[in-house]
């Protein structure tokens, strides 16, 4: 059962609908703060075109999207609306890291 919910919080898995893909989260980083029983609920985002749409959780973290040089291309602290407009400038396939105090969630998003 401990096995089952270790793997449960380690990815994000739901239904989208066509306006909106889901962009897959991971939990990397430390998180030796917390109770080993209690898993980590991963950040929900959502992509339209340049916007992104996070839960609640992410409201006031970082947010940065690195290039396939690992080139930091744009980072901004994600506000109280839960909405990011990225510039339409950019494009390809991008890494997201959402730092939320001592655990950064790593994820893929393709513009």
């Amino acid at each position: 059962m401990l096995m089952l919910m270790l793997a449960a919080s380690c990815s994000i898995t739901t239904f989208a609908s066509e306006e909106r893909k889901t962009v897959k989260i991971t939990q990397h980083g430390s998180n030796h703060n917390r109770p080993k029983r209690s898993p980590v609920a991963l950040p929900e985002v959502y992509i339209d075109d340049y916007t992104l749409t996070f839960d609640e959780s992410c409201i006031g973290c970082p947010l940065t999207l690195i290039d396939e040089d690992d080139n930091i291309v744009y980072t901004t602290i994600i506000d109280e609306t839960g909405i990011v407009e990225l510039p339409n400038t950019l494009s390809g396939i991008f890494e997201i890291e959402i730092e939320r105090g001592s655990i950064t969630f790593v994820g893929e998003i393709e513009l």
